[in-house]
């Protein structure tokens, strides 16, 4: 294998790829505007769903509810009507018209603890409309804050009882979503110049010519292998840089209370980690190109391989999958591909390790 030779070819790929302006654009900015755009995308659509509810005008009532009751019941937005209205107002909640109605028996009274026969609260609502199961759960908090109590449960105010960490949430979200979308940007990049460095070469016939020539084939190999990775790098760098730059923002755009932030340290981690996923879906895809017999051959079988990247991910954040994964232990992190995707997930979770990242 000539060094020289190597590089020669290489060149050749990289003129013949760069000078073409969609080549360019595919390469250099293409997977930073899919991740980007998909983020944004998502935190907008977050954003704009909480905006809708908090705009939304409640419709929620009661009936026959006792005085000292009535304020909490109007601070939680529901207003007084008559028992006259009670099957119009269950008509309306049935067909999402109306959130909440909150019927109290006439007779209404609260046990002393002794007596057996309570007064029944009816609290009519519909599960299937967000909103209304929302109300339904304040009323039902509110009711149980007045409740005669025989002790009391995390009753210190200022103790925050819950140990599990309030970003978990947003990171799980993004675990799940980002790692497959940053693989698809770059694969999108590499598929087609994949493709076009040896299926198309071989339809062309050129390479048949280059085989002639006096140059070794592990040069050829080595050349067009070497455009590839040069080129994933830079496809690579771009769907970083996308993601790097709109992790922090997410927490922003979604109105979260709960902010989250990476340190240097991890996006060092999580670009080492899509360089080595780059480098494995380009050999992949190479392999696959000079399998096949022609550019169509190629681009139909590439696919593949993302739907595989695709699945695999959805899979490992779904609960039910995820003790699967789990009895796999040290072999996630041997599996081609599959191992980038599952580091970044633990990445993005601040999860991970690194005897698992070196691995």
């Amino acid at each position: 294998m000539n060094l020289r030779d190597i590089w020669t070819v290489t060149k050749k790929e990289l003129k013949a790829g760069f000078s073409d302006k969609m080549v360019f654009f595919q390469i250099v900015f293409m997977p930073f505007l899919i991740i980007a755009g998909y983020a944004l995308l998502m935190g907008v659509m977050s954003s704009a769903a909480i905006d809708s509810d908090s705009d939304k005008d409640v419709k929620a009532y009661y009936v026959n509810a006792p005085e000292y009751m009535e304020e909490g019941l109007k601070e939680l937005k529901l207003e007084s009507v008559s028992s006259d209205k009670i099957d119009e107002i269950k008509a309306e909640i049935e067909n999402k018209d109306c959130e909440l109605l909150v019927v109290f028996p006439e007779d209404f009274t609260l046990s002393d603890g002794n007596s057996t026969d309570l007064s029944n609260i009816e609290i009519w609502y519909n599960s299937t409309d967000t909103q209304s199961y929302k109300m339904f759960s304040e009323v039902n908090m509110f009711f149980s804050a007045i409740q005669p109590k025989l002790f009391a449960v995390n009753g210190v105010q200022d103790v925050n009882y819950d140990m599990g960490d309030e970003d978990a949430f947003m990171r799980d979200m993004l675990a799940g979503l980002m790692p497959a979308i940053l693989l698809m940007a770059v694969y999108m990049v590499v598929m087609n110049l994949a493709a076009e460095s040896i299926a198309g070469d071989k339809e062309r016939g050129f390479l048949n010519t280059m085989l002639i020539a006096p140059v070794k084939r592990a040069s050829i190999a080595g050349g067009k292998a070497l455009f590839m990775l040069i080129a994933s790098i830079i496809g690579g760098l771009s769907a970083f840089l996308g993601l790097a730059i709109t992790l922090p923002k997410l927490g922003e755009l979604m109105e979260l209370e709960a902010k989250f932030s990476y340190g240097l340290k991890d996006y060092a981690v999580l670009f080492a980690v899509t360089i080595t996923a780059v480098f494995v879906i380009s050999s992949i895809l190479l392999i696959l190109s000079t399998i096949a017999k022609d550019v169509k051959q190629a681009t139909t079988w590439s696919p593949v391989v993302m739907m595989i990247l695709l699945i695999g991910g959805m899979l490992s954040t779904t609960e039910s999958f995820k003790p699967m994964i789990d009895n796999l232990g040290m072999v996630n992190n041997i599996i081609p591909a599959w191992n980038s995707m599952i580091q970044m997930q633990h990445i993005i979770k601040c999860e991970y390790t690194a005897e698992t990242i070196l691995i």
